[in-house]
């Protein structure tokens, strides 16, 4: 199962998939694609794709049934304003959740756009029906990209009244807005990474599984000399790795109400340990290759993910501002780089400066502060 959108069809695609897929012996794996913004017409998908990947009838979506297991395809270009497609979902999820063999077991659900107010709350969400609609179906799983944000993050899954993941990006990942990344040119608007990543899906009797993997995610600025530079190719100084712990989705109880009352990843029980420090000098000065000052911090420790630091550096004399940001700590690079060096513009010799660090995860908690007093 794929939960990236269909590009426009082309025969080269096709051969890729299926030589790949017989290279690894996965002859029998099924291929069911999605209709998302990037693709050309549902016609052209159509003419395009063997119709076991998109045996849609007409609507883009359709239904699968892999190994017993019903998987749902939705048309998430359409669904807000398509009344027949909102009917066909809550008809067969109603049918499928009234069986009794199919009791604790998950309903997957699978389209391009995420719907709103869900996973990474909701940015680039669209189609707030499909939401309202699968609020009826605790057992729903509901699984897309589009917005290309991280699973390195856990707000990346999320419940309430289903459960929505987001399943990031094999081409580029993206972070929420308002942060700075360290690149080669010092401190820069950034919040994409080159990081391509992936879920594999295990259902149970008892559980669905959901792992998080980097396929490569090497440390790399995606811009050179203000030129678009995310397509890094082989070989990788990354070979890949867990970009998290796995999800566990179990689906307890004999109601709907039961069954949410059980849910693991909702608002209610997200994570509340901050970060914290383990290294009796977190901060140090340092040179950085063109020889001027930087602030090294080194990488705070956090029970799922340092996500930024609150960097502050301010001129001792005047007490003026020299950097103030929201600093990445990489968390989407693999291996993580165990400090940040944060450059200091324009820092004169003989100045003293005083730093102030704190380090924030996902959900805002936020380490005690780290400060240094040094001068260039």
């Amino acid at each position: 199962m794929t939960g990236r959108a269909a590009r426009a069809p082309n025969p080269d695609q096709r051969q890729i998939f299926r030589a790949n897929l017989a290279r690894k012996g996965m002859k029998n794996t099924e291929l069911l694609i999605s209709n998302g913004n990037h693709d050309a017409s549902l016609a052209a998908i159509r003419a395009g794709y063997p119709r076991e990947w998109f045996p849609d009838s007409g609507g883009g979506y359709y239904e699968s049934v892999v190994k017993g297991l019903h998987v749902l395809t939705v048309n998430t270009e359409t669904y807000n304003s398509d009344s027949t497609q909102r009917a066909w979902l809550k008809e067969r999820l109603t049918a499928i959740t009234a069986d009794p063999a199919n009791t604790g077991r998950p309903v997957l659900v699978q389209g391009h756009r995420p719907t709103t107010n869900t996973t990474m709350d909701g940015q680039q969400a669209a189609n707030p029906r499909l939401a309202e609609d699968l609020g009826a179906f605790p057992q729903a799983i509901l699984f897309s990209g589009h917005s290309h944000l991280n699973i390195n993050d856990d707000r990346s899954i999320h419940q309430r009244d289903f459960t929505s993941v987001n399943d990031g990006s094999m081409s580029y990942v993206e972070i929420d807005h308002g942060y700075q990344m360290v690149t080669a040119d010092g401190l820069a608007n950034r919040f994409e990474s080159p990081t391509a990543q992936a879920l594999f899906v295990e259902v149970y009797k008892d559980r669905t599984e959901i792992a998080r993997v980097n396929m490569a995610a090497d440390k790399h600025d995606i811009y050179t000399d203000g030129k678009w530079t995310a397509d890094w190719q082989p070989p990788y100084a990354s070979a890949g790795t867990l970009s998290g712990d796995t999800w566990t989705v179990r689906l307890k109880g004999s109601t709907n109400q039961q069954i949410k009352d059980n849910f693991r990843y909702t608002d209610a029980t997200r994570n509340t340990v901050a970060p914290k420090f383990t290294t009796h000098r977190p901060l140090s000065r340092v040179s950085d290759e063109k020889g001027g000052t930087a602030l090294r911090i080194a990488q705070a420790r956090d029970d799922q993910m340092v996500h930024h630091y609150e960097v502050d550096i301010t001129d001792a004399s005047t007490g003026a501002s020299v950097v103030s940001s929201k600093v990445l700590s990489d968390f989407s690079f693999m291996p993580r780089p165990n400090s940040l060096d944060i450059p200091v513009p324009g820092a004169v010799a003989g100045k003293r400066y005083v730093a102030r660090v704190v380090a924030v995860d996902a959900y805002g908690n936020a380490s005690p502060a780290a400060s240094l007093t040094f001068r260039k």
